[in-house]
């Protein structure tokens, strides 16, 4: 299932629409989250850590749902962030992107498995942050995904 992750994020996140988030297909089925600096600015000129965090937990989102959408548990699924920690490393400059680790293939086994059996799962997503082809932050976070229609 292809989704239109724009229309979804900006429809339910309001905030995705300020920080002009673009979403990106990449080759290996992942989407990567795109920023500009402008609306995501802080008073030195760089990148504001809010922006950076909420960018990287989106993404870590959208990896979630990617997930279940690949494993056919798209529908009537509510899907939020528990936990979360961003490890900034460098200054963001200009435009950045926030792209999910896919989860190991155990990882991934494990929570569909307990996802269909009790309705609910969690799932441990770490991104990686990029700016100007350098990575300036990570972020670790746990989502978790839960049946709706249940």
């Amino acid at each position: 299932m292809s989704r239109d992750w724009q229309s979804l994020i900006y429809n339910g996140i309001p905030l995705a629409r300020a920080m002009q988030v673009a979403f990106r297909s990449l080759p290996d089925g992942r989407v990567s989250l795109d920023a500009p600096l402008a609306p995501n600015v802080n008073d030195k000129g760089t990148g504001f850590g809010g922006s950076i965090a909420a960018l990287a937990t989106l993404a870590g989102w959208v990896e979630t749902q990617r997930q279940l959408d690949l494993a056919g548990l798209e529908s009537a699924v509510e899907i939020v962030v528990q936990r979360g920690e961003t490890t900034y490393l460098l200054p963001v400059s200009g435009a950045f992107s926030a792209t999910a680790r896919c989860p190991d293939e155990s990882e991934r086994e494990r929570f569909l498995r307990i996802f269909r059996r009790k309705g609910t799962a969690r799932l441990a997503v770490t991104v990686e942050l990029c700016c100007e082809a350098r990575v300036v932050a990570r972020f670790s976070g746990e989502y978790v995904a839960r049946r709706t229609d249940a």
